[in-house]
């Protein structure tokens, strides 16, 4: 194979060489080759990409089949896809893929907007808008991934052209523009912004009745879809036509024409550390041009997600004109709610005081229909599942979402993630100091490092010992380091007023799947938080309800953020791959290495010791 290659995912997708179409082998193949694509040079792991290619229905040989797909795809685009420890990656530059390159164009023309050059914005975006061939990924469609992925892509694509659109409109050039705003309105008929353009367009090539019946076509389709009237700039636009006025740019309502919500909870004054993840939250939010939109911060109960999501949330919030929307996901005893409930709740909250119907997809199509033009911070508090976000981030517009989550949520795509842990002790003493002050908190270097071993440093560890000695004001933080050290369950002693570390884990608890419940159950017969996959073969043997083989078993537990690998993750992944026989599984179980957080190793410690005492007592 000679000369350069060219992907493209802007309609069907395709690979050229020089001139030669190349052909891309089965259906899975073709559908691995697009989610590589998607995500040129990013890694995605090895998961990600059995849940592309099966959708949570894998067989047993899903890897060994997912091998011999990227083997064969190797020889066809040679020197483009990488093996890395965790996953696979496919090169390329913007020369190379239609999806790049239209990103590059987009953000050069919409930067040269910025600058005040409408006339090289618009050859900018029109470049852009020029390599949409068809609905991306149009021969893919059987594949949930690939509807997911082709509707983001759509969404990005049809931003670009309505942002090209207005300039051609602007510059007298709306003639051109009447088939294919015709075409785009019909095929996405909630597009309020689509249906705009292509009123003003006819009414600028002296169409004005015609402008006049797209108005009242548009609002004889959402009275009967979704009950509702066009918003008010299209109506305002409406009665501009019919006064005979042209108005190419009609002026959005101003924010202060409406009540803007401002949600966020109580921003803590003695929020410490978090350096790192909080400069990277605030930069995802208030990034220009294409990024995800949505910042995926997770891990352990306890280790302040929602703190972190409610503090920068509050450092941005001028630069969200509608304001600013929390909402949790789940029940007050941890099950999630239901969808109709929660779109009820951030319908009214961004001003649109309506029940959403009761269809599932006549809902969302409202409420992305209601927020595309609209620019808000979304808070989604405690999240349990991937299906539970999905259907309610923004399908486009300025709007960015935040979602915190005890879990990994691995096969969540397109989204900026943030892995929270424990304090450490100098962020863990800086805290301490701050609530007790510095006589108190003396000796922390000695105690902290006991409380760490005990019950690990999450942010809801340290606060409940902040709160506890300031009812013990006769303790040093070191006399009830000792205190803790002393009691074998002590986590009903970590709790005064409304801090409690067992309500955390009670709610998180219940939210787990039933074969993750059994497992978290079992382990608290581990004598420490650290164990390996002997040790961890020993306690969930014949313990009933667990879906599959222990290394499977670990892989649930850690997308549950209760387990997490301390040793070599590449070692991990090909031990899980390959172990097939007692050699293997003698030598994985000293080279992998588990560690539970503390907090929740003491809290599967105390459930058992419960119901051994209730068995006992039976």
């Amino acid at each position: 194979m000679s000369g350069p290659l060219r992907f493209s995912v802007l309609g069907p997708l395709q690979v050229h060489c020089a001139d030669r179409r190349l052909q891309l082998g089965p259906y899975k193949q073709r559908l691995l080759l697009a989610a590589l694509l998607c995500r040129a040079n990013t890694v995605l792991s090895v998961d990600q990409l059995t849940q592309v290619l099966w959708d949570g229905d894998q067989p047993r040989t899903a890897r060994k089949n997912l091998q011999v797909y990227v083997s064969a795809l190797r020889k066809i685009v040679p020197d483009h896809i990488d093996r890395l420890p965790y996953g696979y990656t496919l090169l390329a530059d913007a020369q190379e893929s239609d999806l790049l390159r239209f990103d590059q164009l987009a953000a050069a023309g919409r930067q040269a907007q910025r600058r005040g050059d409408p006339a090289g914005a618009s050859a900018l975006l029109g470049r852009a808008v020029g390599l949409w061939r068809d609905r991306p990924l149009v021969d893919l469609l059987d594949s949930p991934f690939a509807v997911r992925e082709s509707q983001r892509l759509a969404d990005r694509l049809l931003e670009v052209y309505e942002d090209w659109a207005e300039l051609e409109v602007e510059a007298g050039r709306a003639h051109g523009l009447l088939d294919r705003l015709g075409e785009l309105a019909g095929r996405y008929p909630f597009r309020e912004r689509l249906v705009a353009l292509r009123m003003t367009a006819l009414e600028q090539v002296g169409g004005r009745r015609q402008a006049l019946a797209c108005f009242e076509a548009h609002r004889q389709f959402i009275a009967r879809e979704l009950g509702l009237d066009p918003s008010a700039v299209l109506r305002g636009l409406y009665r501009e036509i019919l006064a005979g006025e042209q108005s190419p740019a009609p002026p959005r309502p101003t924010a202060a024409a409406r009540l803007r919500p401002a949600q966020l909870p109580r921003d803590l004054s003695d929020f410490v550390g978090r350096s790192e993840p909080l400069a990277a939250l605030t930069a995802a939010l208030t990034a220009d041009g294409p990024c995800p939109g949505v910042v995926l911060v997770c891990g352990p109960t306890g280790v302040g997600k929602s703190a972190l999501a409610v503090h920068a949330g509050h450092l941005v919030a001028d630069r969200f004109e509608d304001g600013q929307v929390f909402v949790s996901l789940s029940e007050p005893d941890g099950t999630p709610r239901h969808w109709h409930s929660v779109l009820t709740e951030l319908l009214r909250s961004t001003g649109l005081d309506i029940a959403p119907p009761a269809e599932e997809a006549t809902a969302l199509a409202l409420w992305r229909s209601w927020l595309a033009e609209r620019q808000f911070l979304l808070v989604l508090d405690d999240a349990t599942g991937e299906a539970d976000i999905r259907r309610l981030l923004p399908g486009r517009g300025p709007s960015r979402t935040v979602v915190t989550t005890a879990r990994k949520l691995s096969g969540l795509e397109c989204v900026h993630r943030l892995e929270l842990g424990e304090f450490t002790p100098s962020e863990a003493g800086e805290l301490l100091n701050r609530v007790l002050g510095g006589d108190r908190v003396a000796g922390h270097e000695q105690a902290l490092p006991r409380i760490r071993q005990l019950y690990g440093l999450a942010p809801v560890v340290v606060r409940a010992l902040a709160a506890k000695l300031t009812v013990l004001g006769h303790l040093s933080l070191s006399a009830y380091a000792d205190r803790l050290g002393r009691l074998p369950v002590a986590l009903d002693e970590l709790m005064v007023g409304g801090v409690s570390l067992h309500d955390g884990y009670r709610r998180f608890h219940r939210s787990l799947t039933p074969s993750q419940r059994a497992a978290f159950d079992a382990l608290g017969a581990l004598p420490r938080a650290a164990f390996d996959l002997a040790g961890l073969r020993a306690v969930l043997d014949g313990v009933d309800g667990l879906a599959g083989p222990v290394e499977r078993v670990a892989e649930e537990l850690m997308e549950a953020n209760l387990v997490s690998v301390t040793g070599d993750e590449d070692e991990v992944t090909a031990h899980a791959a390959h172990e097939t026989h007692a050699a293997h599984e003698t030598h994985a179980a000293h080279a992998v290495r588990y560690r539970m957080p503390p907090l929740a190793h003491r809290y599967a410690a105390a459930l058992l010791l419960g119901n051994t005492q209730m068995q006992k007592g039976s």
